[in-house]
Parts: C-alpha cells; sequence; structure tokens
C-alpha cells in the first residue's frame, strides 16, 4: 500500500500519505498542465511532492512559512513547498540566456523575475503557480544533465535526489552531472512511491 511505504522506510510522516494523495489528486490538472508547459514528467513531480509532504511537511508550515518569509527567512512556501530563494533562482534561470543553467527559449518569461519579496510570496502562495516553479526547476535540472551529456529525463530517482538536495553543495560548488548519479533516500522513496503508483493504477483498470 502506498499508505504505509514512508512508514516500512522508517519515515515519520509529516502528513498522512493518503491525505497527500488526495490533495495531489485534487490538483492532478495543475501538474498536468506545468508538465507540458516545462516539458517534465508531472507524475515525477506528483511523486517528489509525495515525499516532500509526507517527510517534512505539517500545519505549521501553513501557519509560519509565510510569515517567517516576511521577516526575511529562506523558508519553504506552498503545495511544492518551494523556498523563497530557490523560486527567485529559478525565475533568474529562464529569463537569462546566458546563464549555464538556462533551458532554452521556450521557457523564457514564463516566470518573470519578481519586483520585490512580496511578490514572489504572493506567486507562491498559489497553488498554479507553485506547481509552475516546481516544474521549471526539474526543466532547469534536466536540461543542464541533458547539455552535459548525461540526460536523466527518465530517472525519477536522480530528479527526486537533486530536488532535495539543491544543484549546489553548501560551499557553492555545483552537482556536477555524471554518467553514474546515486539517488539518495529520498530519490530512492520517489521511486518507490511511482511503482506503488502505477502497481494502483493498473488495479484500477
Amino acid at each position: 500500500m502506498v499508505s504505509t511505504m514512508l512508514m516500512q522506510a522508517g519515515a515519520i510522516c509529516a502528513e498522512e500519505p493518503d491525505t497527500t494523495i488526495f490533495k495531489i489528486k485534487e490538483r492532478k490538472l495543475l501538474f498536468q498542465q506545468a508538465g507540458v508547459c516545462f516539458d517534465i514528467n508531472w507524475e515525477y513531480l506528483s511523486a517528489i511532492v509525495f515525499v516532500e509532504r509526507t517527510l517534512y511537511y505539517n500545519w505549521t508550515d501553513d501557519a509560519l512559512d509565510i510569515i517567517l518569509a516576511r521577516a526575511g527567512r529562506n523558508s519553504s512556501i506552498g503545495f511544492c513547498q518551494v523556498k523563497i530563494k530557490t523560486a527567485y533562482w529559478i525565475e533568474k534561470q529562464l529569463n537569462d540566456p546566458f546563464s549555464k543553467f538556462y533551458p532554452g527559449e521556450k521557457y523564457r518569461s514564463i516566470l518573470k523575475i519578481s519586483e520585490s519579496p512580496e511578490e514572489l510570496i504572493y506567486k507562491l502562495k498559489n497553488d498554479t503557480l507553485n506547481i509552475y516553479y516546481a516544474s521549471a526547476y526539474l526543466q532547469i535540472i534536466q536540461s543542464y544533465w541533458k547539455k552535459a551529456g548525461f540526460p536523466i529525463d527518465n530517472r525519477p530517482d536522480i530528479l527526486g535526489t537533486l530536488y532535495s538536495t539543491g544543484i549546489f553543495y553548501n560551499d557553492g560548488r555545483i552537482r556536477k552531472p555524471n554518467k553514474n548519479p546515486k539517488s539518495n533516500e529520498f530519490g530512492k522513496l520517489v521511486l518507490q512511491y511511482l511503482n506503488s503508483f502505477h502497481l494502483i493504477k493498473r488495479n484500477e483498470k
């Protein structure tokens, strides 16, 4: 069962898995639309969001994250729990053709650069835009690895790993693409969720 997956992995769930699955299903169309817009697999993103919310999200996030963001903290906001600094970084990469992380002209200006922290917070509070930011992040990761000669479009475990760790190490170095990437526990749970999700879909037919 998907609902017991994280508990079997030894995780303490922040949000109940069944609750998260219900919320993702409610927003399925938004995930699909964002996936088409940014050429990413929406099911991969939904799996990443599932793991993110069942590992780290709880009711205090709704109560405190926006307050902390307005106080200047790099808090995570919205359904996909996108960090403020990450969201601003995403905007810059989408609009800077000279950036090594620029994913291409097709995606330019889909998410315009915010003129203030409050504008960015306002965007991230919106479910549609929040999912778009998360989708854009996956496209940036995918395109960067593909340009380096190591496509990971069909590696949800690696996409999940990079989504959770970030593209940069704490000291500012870039996590370099390579031919034999390893997934962390977050990425492994993303793959486990997808396998369970597809099994359920087959049984429902």
